[in-house]
């Protein structure tokens, strides 16, 4: 956490090791994610389901992006809803009507992008499965 403090200090000054520091405290933030949360292991499961049923139907270019876009939307949606989560419980660890509401309307968030993505998958697959 020193760290984090030291380098908001320096202001703008550019450091080829704070950005190393970034990349793995994000990386870590994506360990925490898989490890502690449920769902990011079952949207990991299946978007390497989806990759592998791209590679056996042979996806073109443009629906390739199409599921790249589809599997980094649930995941940022996931991630943003489980920080929003873990901010709560440690700023009103108690039960609060509003802390509930804005929890929910995060899952919400990751609903809709889950929706979205398997409207992609339908987009993009079915007319690979009936060739």
């Amino acid at each position: 956490m020193r760290a984090k403090t030291e380098r908001r200090r320096r202001g703008s000054q550019f450091s080829l090791l704070d950005r190393f520091t970034s990349l793995r405290d994000a990386l870590n933030g994506l360990g925490i994610l898989l490890v502690e949360q449920h769902n990011a292991r079952i949207h990991f499961v299946v978007a390497i389901c989806v990759l592998a049923l791209g590679l056996l139907t042979g996806l073109s270019g443009v629906e390739w992006i199409m599921v790249f876009a589809a599997i980094a939307l649930v995941w940022m949606a996931e991630a943003f809803n489980s920080s929003l989560e873990y901010l709560a419980d440690a700023a009103v660890p108690e039960t609060h009507e509003l802390i509930g509401k804005a929890k929910d309307v995060a899952a919400a968030g990751v609903l809709i992008s889950a929706g979205f993505a398997v409207l992609v998958g339908l987009w993009v697959f079915i007319p690979g499965l009936i060739r």
